[in-house]
């Protein structure tokens, strides 16, 4: 891998910054959709007085979500509420 592509590790790192820069100014980027909503409108997950994770209340509301720790970090798993269903035309 060359030095200039980044790794999960360097990205998630990345995330973690923005988003706590993010959370000081009241906004916070979702995880699943990347859009930006107040804190009022998300949820979040905090270790040690850094935030982690968000998940928007849009994307909350339609998938059932599952986050659980583990050595390595922190595990999220996201089904959505209903099916996704891919058709041509009728």
């Amino acid at each position: 891998m060359s030095d200039l592509q980044p790794t999960v590790s360097s990205l998630q790192s990345a995330w973690a910054k923005q988003a706590q820069l993010d959370a000081e100014r009241g906004v916070i980027a979702c995880r699943m959709c990347r859009r930006e909503a107040g804190l009022d409108e998300t949820t979040t997950l905090w270790r040690d007085g850094l935030l982690v994770f968000a998940l928007c209340d849009c994307c909350a509301a339609s998938h059932d979500v599952l986050m659980r720790p583990t050595p390595d970090g922190l595990e999220v798993r996201a089904l959505p509420r209903t099916p996704l269903v891919v058709g041509g035309h009728g």
